[in-house]
């Protein structure tokens, strides 16, 4: 017999015609011995198997494989009996497919690169800088195990580049790198712009020095917006040195020089708060060498760096201001000699923002133009009314911005500030809340609080309506409790909720009038009105404790009995305010350091980076 015709008395009826049913669908099975089960040849269809049976689970194909390999070893002329092997597969509709629905759900929850970078641009418009980090760093990379894209890492540097989160920035940076994907310029332009924004500048400052030094060695030619923005970050984080110099090397690299480039440089001289109104000048006059028209945004920018700096060491300045103060005299020396003659004096053709009575007087004292006063260095510039004659020769419209910045620098007089709200009368610009509210500032920092209050009749006048700024500087002049207390009712009636900065105004007027109870409402509207104070607030609150505790300890013996008595009754007031401050204290826990400016980011501080944020 044979081995045919043993194989097929092996096997039952019912086997028989499980294995015809078999090879009607093509498939080439064959027996394994060890396992019982089928296994495919190349030949075999996976889904068509699945039509008719589903393997049972692998505990029970072990219990089966043992009760069957015994039986194998009785007979060697025998594969087996197939009787109960088919009992070990179960019948499946034909409308299900398992192992297909087990795929699909394996990737269902995986998106495409392009849905990805929409979801980080969606999170990056809302301002959720910390959840479109999250898509890539935990989504992509953790969950979904995704390799991401160049566009992505664009997508979150470029948005680090612009809030200042320097540190995020050069770690993505260095993701880049490990994953060899191509840096572009737009990744440069990001990266410097982080450390342009960042608000540790010695630290970006090495970050950038590192990054500068890295692209020399690559042999990276900078295009010119990787030059603006290399220069803005050398420039804010305080190395003017180097943002010149690259100034140089966009010349010898043949880049046009614009007005763009001068506005960075501008940007970095008001880095330098002791020299850089002397730096701008220079700035000012290769701008016109180079027959560079400058823009708006110039000739405010150079007002700021006049507002804000100084012109540094009079030594080196006095080259640079000899002209300006060779003209300046010789302006005076016609004012006085025309004085002498009982002829008027000379004044320009489209007059004088300044009165005369203070043009006059500064004439007299000639100031001396090497301080750092913004009055005087706005002479230099040709004084309010010779700006804005600059402007209208360059045919510059100026905007509202200019006319705040002016503000800063015209004399603290009422005639000054006169002359340029009739100024910005005649020039038509559509004025703004925040202009009347530096107005109100500058007249309350200067102690004149009844003309600062003043100011709103120009705001009803001008048809504008205060925001919570101008009851933030209405509050420097807050002088008593009753004032206080009006002013926090005319919040409310206006529909606006006190906030951190204007209780703490308030509490500085308090303590130093030395007054325990307009303290004593303003703590008391911290926490009825749920508001956290800052460091700068319990900053006014310790420094009033400790001009208490020196008033206290001073010496009695040269005092007279109503001093001696005064002074008991300040020890009892100070002795209830202290037992109120310590349950207030505990009711509002207040805030006693400043926020890092990375912790909206979910980033962690270090202690250096916390050292410098109590320095800022």
């Amino acid at each position: 017999m044979n081995l045919s015709c043993r194989v097929v008395r092996g096997f039952s009826r019912s086997n028989l015609q499980c294995i015809s049913e078999m090879m009607t669908i093509r498939h080439r099975v064959m027996l394994d011995p060890l396992s019982n089960l089928f296994t495919q040849t190349a030949q075999f269809n996976p889904h068509e198997q699945k039509r008719f049976y589903k393997p049972l689970k692998a505990s029970t194909r072990s219990e089966d494989t043992r009760e069957y390999v015994p039986a194998l070893g009785s007979d060697p002329d025998k594969f087996g009996d197939l009787h109960g092997l088919t009992e070990t597969f179960e019948h499946v509709p034909e409308d299900q497919d398992d192992l297909q629905s087990q795929e699909q759900d394996m990737v269902a929850d995986k998106l495409r690169i392009k849905e990805y970078a929409d979801l980080i641009k969606k999170f990056i418009k809302e301002r959720k800088l910390a959840e479109a980090i999250d898509v890539l760093e935990t989504r992509m990379l953790k969950v979904d195990n995704v390799k991401p894209e160049y566009y992505l890492y664009n997508l979150l540097i470029g948005e680090c580049g612009r809030v200042g989160y320097t540190k995020k920035a050069f770690h993505l940076y260095n993701q880049m790198k490990k994953r060899s994907l191509h840096v572009s310029a737009a990744i440069y332009t990001a990266l410097f712009n982080s450390c342009a924004n960042s608000p540790f500048p010695q630290e970006a400052l090495k970050q950038a020095t590192h990054l500068y030094e890295l692209m020399q060695e690559k042999g990276y030619q900078p295009n010119k917006i990787n030059y603006h923005a290399m220069i803005k970050a050398f420039g804010r984080c305080g190395d003017l040195s180097t943002a010149f110099s690259l100034v140089d090397k966009m010349v010898d690299q043949g880049l046009i020089l614009t007005d763009d480039t001068f506005n960075f440089l501008l940007q970095a001289c008001i880095a330098d708060k002791e020299a850089g109104f002397r730096h701008a000048l220079m700035v000012w006059r290769k701008l016109m060498s180079r027959h560079v028209r400058p823009t708006l945004y110039s000739f405010n920018l150079l007002l700021r760096c006049t507002k804000e700096c100084g012109l540094g060491d009079p030594d080196v300045a006095r080259d640079l201001l000899q002209p300006f103060v060779v003209e300046s005299r010789l302006k005076v020396g016609q004012s006085l000699l025309h004085a002498n003659r009982g002829e008027a004096p000379v004044t320009p053709s489209n007059g004088s923002v300044v009165a005369d009575d203070e043009s006059s007087s500064l004439l007299e004292t000639r100031p001396n133009l090497l301080g750092h006063y913004p009055c005087l260095g706005l002479l230099l510039l040709g004084g309010p009314s010779g700006f804005l004659q600059v402007l209208k020769e360059m045919w510059v419209d100026p905007d509202i911005k200019t006319f705040t910045q002016l503000l800063h620098l015209i004399p603290p007089t009422l005639a000054a500030e006169k002359g340029l709200l009739e100024a910005l009368a005649r020039s038509g610009v559509v004025v703004d809340i925040d202009f009347f509210n530096m107005l109100i500032k500058k007249r309350s920092m200067r102690g004149d609080y009844e003309s600062g209050r003043q100011v709103l009749q120009l705001i009803r006048a001008a048809k504008l309506y205060p925001d919570i700024v101008t009851f933030g500087v209405l509050a420097l002049g807050c002088q008593t409790k009753e004032e206080a207390q009006a002013l926090l009712w005319d919040m409310k009636e206006a529909g606006f909720r006190v906030n951190d900065i204007i209780l703490g105004t308030l509490v500085r007027q308090a303590t130093y009038q030395s007054h325990f109870g307009y303290v004593l409402l303003i703590m008391e509207t911290a926490r009825r009105e749920e508001v956290t104070p800052g460091p700068q607030f319990m900053e006014h609150l310790r420094k009033f404790e400790e001009k208490a505790w020196e008033k206290l300890k001073q010496d009695d013996k040269h005092r007279t009995a109503e001093e001696v008595k005064k002074k008991d009754t300040f020890r009892k007031i100070f002795r209830m305010y202290r037992l109120r401050y310590k349950q207030w204290e505990e009711q509002v826990k207040p805030q006693t350091k400043a926020e890092h400016p990375w912790q909206q980011f979910g980033a962690k501080r270090n202690r250096k980076q916390q050292k410098q944020t109590e320095d800022l």
